[in-house]
């Protein structure tokens, strides 16, 4: 009896660019949507002729992508939940001291709205904290950062809603201030925040202090892979 290796179907080239051009397209009225939720930009009317006319294609091919201008929104804010996950996984692992990864994910995303302000105005944006509330893993990642470090004494609450929405408050905030191109000392507003942010959750000063140190070494270190990353920024100096 013989024995034939299975061979794959062979995609078809034409089949292919089909889906690439498909891809492109959903891209392009993505970063389209992006650039209307710049900072600065007047967009809290913002419609589907908006988009359709910044992205130069018909109502027609918006509509091919998109059921309405909300659901261009949410899977924007997917894509952005996606990267910001991604950078955190690179950043953090499971096998990390619990304060770390949540001292880390705090400061990441600030860090992130000074690096990149585009990033930061679009997810303070009600649309897109809304969407985050919703459907986030990176949601469940602090979480579950939050309930370890609690489980080993790190801190202190009782309700571990209370403690999400405070550091997710907090972050929001940071990211509203540290997008604008004039904030000065980005590193010791960083610091302050964070602190402030912890020590209310029963973390002992010393303990935020030394983990600070060790999140800013390896955000130094390891940062500078991410997309976002600008060299005229790095680390901000403390």
């Amino acid at each position: 009896m013989s024995h034939t290796a299975s061979v794959p179907p062979a995609i078809d080239p034409r089949s292919r660019a089909a889906a690439l051009r498909r891809e492109l397209m959903r891209n392009r009225l993505l970063d389209t949507v992006f650039d209307l939720y710049q900072p600065g930009q007047a967009n809290g009317h913002l419609v589907i002729d908006d988009v359709i006319q910044a992205a130069a294609v018909s109502r027609g091919s918006f509509y091919k992508y998109f059921d309405s201008l909300e659901a261009a929104v949410d899977a924007l804010g997917e894509r952005l939940t996606a990267g910001m996950i991604g950078d955190y996984r690179r950043l953090f692992d499971d096998g990390d001291d619990p304060l770390l990864r949540a001292v880390g994910g705090a400061a990441m995303a600030m860090l992130r709205a000074w690096h990149d302000p585009r990033w930061a105005g679009f997810t303070c944006r009600v649309d897109y904290v809304d969407y985050f509330e919703r459907a986030s893993t990176f949601d469940l990642m602090v979480r579950d950062a939050l309930d370890a470090a609690r489980s080993q004494g790190q801190m202190a609450f009782v309700l571990i809603d209370v403690a999400v929405d405070l550091i997710v408050g907090v972050t929001i905030e940071a990211r509203r201030r540290l997008m604008r191109p004039s904030v000065a000392g980005p590193r010791a507003y960083m610091d302050e925040m964070i602190a402030r942010t912890f020590y209310a959750l029963d973390t002992p000063p010393l303990a935020v202090a030394a983990v600070l140190d060790r999140v800013w070494l390896r955000l130094a270190k390891d940062g500078p892979v991410l997309d976002w990353w600008s060299t005229n920024h790095g680390v901000p100096a403390s």
